[in-house]
């Protein structure tokens, strides 16, 4: 991603180890900021994806990396791992342990899922599985004591990312649209199946180093409206002692160029950006689509 700055004087920059964040002052500036952002690293030999979080403080982990350091590490959703925590090579191995439980020995792609794959090769039933876990939570067996599956959602559309960081938002919080060159970030688009990724992650439970995210997104998918309208992309979160954005400014040190920027969505801007979405067509019932 080509270094930018601010377009307005007002907008605060906030640079440190793992944080690189601009803080607009207001909406009218975040949706200046937001668009200056888009148009200036907008190019069509780059991948850009936007995420939105709906608490600024939040990391990006996946469901299941949440559901691991709330339940079991006991840590508040805010905190990350703390330097020992993340050089702790047990504690990785505990974590990526839970992930093969689940995903190779407790759950597995129904047998739907295997027959749409036996038809057409080029589907990856667990990707299906767990592409629905991250669409529809809810319907996940309530006797899985591990909710969530390995995937971070991402959106090819900027606004999508801007719904998600506004959407069941809390009034005096700031969210959050974090702007990632996909491209930047380097080889990780994943040919191989999940079911492959995973073999290999039990192969690399004793690597010290972080895994980097591995973006799917298979060309040949099970049409599902809602992933359809959100332009939804997964990044497989490797390493579960890292946050993605950890991983990728540790990756932006050794690389010399930005990957991942994050735009602050102030506080009490609920109403505004809703209206400002509307406009567009892009209402709860549209984006979170039942079917």
């Amino acid at each position: 991603m080509q270094e930018i700055s601010p377009l307005l004087d007002s907008t605060k920059v906030r640079s440190n180890a793992f944080d690189w964040s601009w803080r607009p002052d207001s909406f009218e500036s975040f949706i200046q900021e937001f668009e200056h952002i888009a148009s200036s690293i907008s190019n069509p030999d780059r991948l850009i994806l936007y995420r939105g979080q709906r608490d600024c403080v939040w990391p990006i982990d996946s469901t299941i990396a949440r559901s691991l350091k709330k339940h079991w590490l006991q840590i508040p959703a805010d905190e990350k791992l703390n330097h020992r925590a993340r050089e702790s090579i047990d504690l990785h191995r505990l974590l990526v342990s839970a992930v093969l439980w689940k995903f190779l020995g407790v759950i597995g792609p129904s047998e739907e899922l295997l027959g749409h794959e036996t038809r057409i090769p080029e589907l990856d039933s667990m990707f299906e599985l767990m592409k629905r876990l991250q669409q529809y939570p809810e319907k996940e067996p309530d006797w899985i004591a591990l909710p969530g599956s390995p995937l971070v959602d991402w959106s090819e559309s900027k606004e999508i990312g801007l719904f998600f960081a506004n959407w069941n938002r809390a009034h005096e919080r700031p969210g959050a649209v974090y702007v990632l060159d996909a491209t930047e970030s380097g080889k990780v688009l994943q040919t191989l199946k999940v079911s492959e990724i995973l073999a290999k992650l039990a192969k690399t439970i004793n690597e010290r180093s972080p895994g980097l995210p591995l973006l799917f997104s298979p060309p040949k998918q099970i049409l599902m409206t809602r992933a359809k309208r959100q332009k939804a992309c997964y990044f497989a979160h490797m390493d579960m002692r890292y946050d993605l954005a950890q991983i990728w400014r540790l990756q932006e040190r050794a690389l010399g160029r930005r990957i991942l920027l994050k735009l602050v969505l102030p506080a009490k801007t609920n109403d505004l950006i809703s209206r400002h979405l509307e406009e567009k067509g892009l209402t709860e019932g549209f984006v979170m689509v039942e079917e």
